[in-house]
């Protein structure tokens, strides 16, 4: 499914339905009210719905970061560079990156009526700084104080430029009026069902199939949001939303529809497809424990890929190529080492030669053991994703061909994001990007310090764990200059690091097919507009583009 992949991460869950014709009564049941009414209906999403919009909780509903709980500033995930006020309205360096001044708007308020204040900012900051299990990005926060009533000054250990996006596009604003209540102990635990929050909706129901949020009225940004309601539906799989999207009663979604032209584009010619390109599609192995602990049995594993077979099988193509350093192109064109600009993945006649390295031995039947072990791995996806079951299926035979026996389990998505989170697997397939900066790119993938450790999970990335001290100390030089001169031979070491280790093991570019019915829903994203990001499931950017998104006059229902 083009549903969650790593930074897709906080998902709806609803609507589990059993059969084809049991989805389209589902998607019938909620088609009666549409864009004249004032209502959007949008999905992306698999599981059982569960009231849950905990800001530091992994199994967060999507609207919990973007349109419930605001970041400062919207940083456009579609366009690198392109940064919009959201909460804030400016922000200034100093002190050669270690100390951060942000001004904030003055006419916000929190839904329960009080206004949005500095000392909410600082608070929100403050969390990080005193208390390691909220410091999820790793800011390195020494000082958090404020001045006057639109004013906070954040102070970091070290020069931390490259944090910006985390610092002001990421972390979501919390009502120190409510969260300082809650101990510490508590605040990851609590379900917070009904959210204090600055954002443009408030949330009215939580059912298992669906979920409603009503439009603020005075909402900060005026004429906003456009729609009355947004109501979320989810089904158990890509066949009943695909169903229920291809029938026009979905106005926004984000399942992958195969051959998309044929069962959806042709069948009304107001539909449209939104594909911009915001992450990498990989294999996401196990770096601490098992066998591809060691680089040399993930490079074997890339080497017996054929990703432009599954590409054309899969995404008919529309799955772009990606590169044996990770690197996201074209978005990340500007940081990519020159030496490695015709860089190309090794082929299968190189598997031999890295498994043998890694200390197995062929048998006469063709596959690899160790210590009388064969290797044989377990790869974890998602029931109902059907696209990554298909790659998975193609993965295992051709992984077969070369000895290397692949498993593939699909299981519930609570499951997969607990296996995730906490980096108890042997091997994912998940994406990773989203984001508008190559540093916060590579950051989220390599950077140890933001991997599941001692039992705590993660729900920023590194999830399988690798660890190596020169990327981290790249990705430091890289955050301590804002210079993007000095900055490129660092983004050179973790590209060379990147092909020499293979920490996680790049498939091809993301598909990210967004579906818009025209007949409903005017002024979203597209390719020659990319104000945002366009997916329903991808923060901070949904809660951006929820809230401009607006309904076609006189549609037709």
């Amino acid at each position: 499914m083009n549903v969650s992949r790593a930074a897709r991460v906080r998902l709806v869950a609803a609507c589990a339905v059993m059969a084809l014709g049991a989805t389209a009564a589902c998607s019938s049941s909620s088609s009666g009210k549409g864009a004249a009414d004032g209502v959007i209906t949008v999905t992306g999403t698999t599981g059982n719905l569960v009231a849950n919009f905990n800001p530091f909780s992994p199994s967060a509903l999507i609207p919990t970061h973007g349109l419930l709980y605001e970041p400062l500033f919207h940083y456009n995930q579609a366009k690198a560079g392109d940064v919009q006020p959201w909460l804030g309205t400016s922000y200034t360096w100093s002190d050669g990156g270690k100390t951060l001044t942000i001004k904030i708007r003055p006419d916000a308020k929190w839904n329960d009526g009080k206004p949005f204040t500095n000392k909410d900012v600082a608070y929100t900051f403050e969390l990080p700084m005193k208390n390691k299990d909220f410091d999820q990005f790793a800011l390195g926060l020494t000082d958090v104080s404020t001045s006057g009533t639109d004013t906070v000054v954040l102070k970091f250990a070290q020069s931390a430029y490259t944090k910006e996006y985390f610092v002001l596009g990421k972390v979501d604003m919390l009502p120190e009026h409510v969260w300082s209540a809650i101990p510490d102990a508590q605040k990851k635990t609590i379900v917070n069902k009904n959210p204090v929050a600055t954002g443009a909706w408030t949330v009215q129901s939580v059912q298992p199939m669906s979920m409603t949020l009503q439009a603020r009225t005075d909402y900060y940004f005026k004429g906003l949001p456009k729609f009355k309601q947004v109501r979320y539906l989810s089904f158990s799989g890509n066949n009943g939303s695909n169903a229920a999207t291809e029938a026009g009663k979905i106005d926004w979604g984000g399942g992958f529809i195969p051959d998309i032209d044929k069962n959806y584009l042709a069948k009304n010619p107001k539909f449209d497809l939104v594909n911009l390109p915001l992450a990498t599609t990989m294999l996401i192995p196990n770096a601490r424990s098992g066998p591809t602990a060691d680089p040399n049995v993930r490079k074997a594993i890339s080497a017996a890929i054929d990703r432009d077979f599954i590409s054309k099988a899969v995404y008919s193509g529309q799955a772009g190529p990606s590169n044996p350093m990770g690197l996201l192109l074209p978005n990340f064109q500007s940081v990519l080492d020159p030496s490695l600009k015709d860089a190309a993945f090794d082929t299968p006649d190189k598997v031999a030669g890295y498994l043998t390295a890694a200390g197995y031995t062929k048998g006469g039947d063709g596959s690899w053991s160790k210590d009388g072990k064969k290797l044989s791995l377990t790869l974890e996806t998602v029931a109902g994703w059907t696209d990554y079951i298909s790659t998975g299926q193609m993965l295992k035979q051709q992984l077969a061909k070369s000895g290397i026996g692949l498993t593939v389990t699909a299981v519930a998505y609570n499951q997969f994001t607990a296996d995730q989170y906490g980096g108890k697997f042997q091997m994912l397939i998940s994406s990773q990007g989203f984001t508008p900066v190559p540093y916060s790119y590579y950051d989220q993938m390599l950077d140890s310090r933001v991997a599941p450790k001692d039992g705590r999970p993660s729900t920023v990335g590194n999830f399988g764990g690798y660890s190596n001290p020169q990327v981290d100390a790249a990705l430091d030089a890289i955050a301590a200059t804002p210079d993007v001169s000095k900055q490129q031979p660092y983004f050179n070491r973790i590209e060379q690091a990147f092909k020499a280790d293979m920490p996680v093991i790049p498939l091809f570019n993301a598909q990210d097919e967004q579906e818009f019915n025209g007949n409903h829903v005017t002024g979203y994203p597209t390719k020659d507009n990319p104000y945002a990001g366009a997916a329903i499931w991808l923060a901070m950017d949904s809660g951006w583009v929820a809230a401009r998104i607006a309904p076609v006059t006189g549609g037709k229902q």
